[in-house]
């Protein structure tokens, strides 16, 4: 069963998901979510083919060897729930895939071993839909067939006329050896708030990768010590239609870009080939590259302002916005000139560039007199960065 909508999809108004810059809203038809399945999943042992739900009651599963979910089942995920997984194993999902927690008792997906690329992530080319909550998702990325490795999250479905509603919210994305999210197509449309993604990489891999016609939002995500570029936004250079177009806003992105070397250093945020989007109140701090508007982005469709840069690495001030690029510093935007000029007041920085063994102890909420308080652009919030003085940012 499908449902077609013009103005909402799934309680969510549409206003969050078409951007200012958007002649005309095209209507999605996509696989209406079915509701909670009726078979539980008692036993603690998973692979193979796979539906039902996973039980808070049962609390703790492990996962020794791949799990698919076919194309007309659904696989939930209760909160509180544990999945330890081994072997190098991935989620295959040509389903629905629910993982909702909460606050209290958010979901844990991870490898008894600790260390990155332990397992295979999510792999969902051809999902129904995905809706990830509250949930812990750490060490994935482990290599695919042919040695290379994974991203923890990817979608790219195989028919451009597949639509795919993504919502990846409140969640936690952390060291894993390639992209966060790598999300493709002109059908998938995301909702990626409040989450904190970090030490995504080796010495490549992007943290949030929108590409090929991914329309949507980003916002409130904190994004720390990425190897590449903490937002991307791309169109395939061959293929112009459908556009990426994606509203990012209200994000905190702090040392990203590093690892990846001198020859090509992450950015903050990329709007790249062909792309359109909505760039406000991002607060870039300690990055590698800060705002890249590559002149082969649609620049006439990229909007840009009230956004914020700093750095305590004198040698990357000039790459705020990078060498090649055609953006430029907006006179709504803060622009630090010295590690002593407008420092952002977050409670906790460290005095290194970016944070080390995936272990993040800086605290990014912003002191009372920080120069982000009342600078954004009111259309999205009046505070810049992803921790803002109403109840509509980042929760961690």
């Amino acid at each position: 069963m499908s449902k077609s909508f013009t103005r909402t999809l799934g309680g969510m108004a549409v206003g969050l998901l078409a951007l200012s810059s958007c002649k005309k809203t095209e209507d999605l038809t996509i696989t209406s979510v079915p509701q909670p399945s009726s078979h539980p999943i008692t036993s603690t042992a998973l692979s193979g083919n796979l539906k039902g739900t996973l039980l808070s009651s049962v609390g703790t599963y492990t996962m020794a060897g791949d799990v698919y979910v076919a194309k007309k089942d659904t696989l939930y995920v209760q909160k509180g729930v544990t999945v330890n997984v081994t072997n190098n194993s991935a989620f295959f999902v040509d389903g629905t895939l629910i993982a909702e927690g909460t606050a209290a008792n958010p979901i844990t997906f991870t490898s008894p071993l600790a260390k990155k690329g332990s397992w295979g992530g999510f792999q969902c080319d051809s999902a129904q839909a995905v809706s990830i909550k509250w949930a812990h998702i750490n060490y994935a990325g482990g290599p695919n067939k042919t040695g290379f490795p994974r991203g923890t999250i990817r979608i790219a479905p195989k028919s451009p006329k597949q639509h795919i509603m993504v919502t990846i919210q409140d969640s936690w994305l952390l060291s894993g050896t390639d992209d966060g999210m790598s999300l493709f197509g002109g059908g998938v449309v995301v909702d990626i708030q409040r989450n904190t993604i970090g030490d995504e990489g080796l010495a490549d891999g992007d943290a949030i990768n929108l590409k090929s016609g991914v329309t949507g939002i980003v916002a409130y995500n904190v994004l720390w010590n990425g190897a590449g570029t903490a937002i991307k936004l791309e169109t395939s250079p061959t293929v112009l239609y459908p556009q990426t177009n994606v509203k990012v806003y209200n994000n905190t992105i702090v040392g990203s870009g590093y690892r990846r070397g001198a020859g090509e250093p992450g950015r903050g945020i990329s709007a790249d080939k062909f792309a359109q989007g909505a760039i406000y109140n991002n607060l870039l701090v300690n990055d590698y590259y800060g705002l890249d508007i590559n002149p082969v982005a649609d620049v006439k469709n990229v909007a840009y302002g009230n956004n914020y840069f700093y750095t305590a690495v004198d040698s990357t001030r000039k790459y705020f916005y990078p060498v090649g690029s055609i953006g430029k510093a907006q006179a709504t935007d803060i622009v630090s000139t010295s590690k002593t000029d407008k420092d952002p007041l977050f409670v906790k920085l460290s005095p290194t560039t970016d944070p080390s063994q995936g272990v993040d102890t800086n605290d990014y909420h912003l002191q009372a007199g920080s120069p982000a308080k009342g600078k954004g652009n009111p259309t999205y919030n009046a505070d810049i960065g992803a921790y803002t003085s109403d109840d509509k940012g980042n929760k961690h």
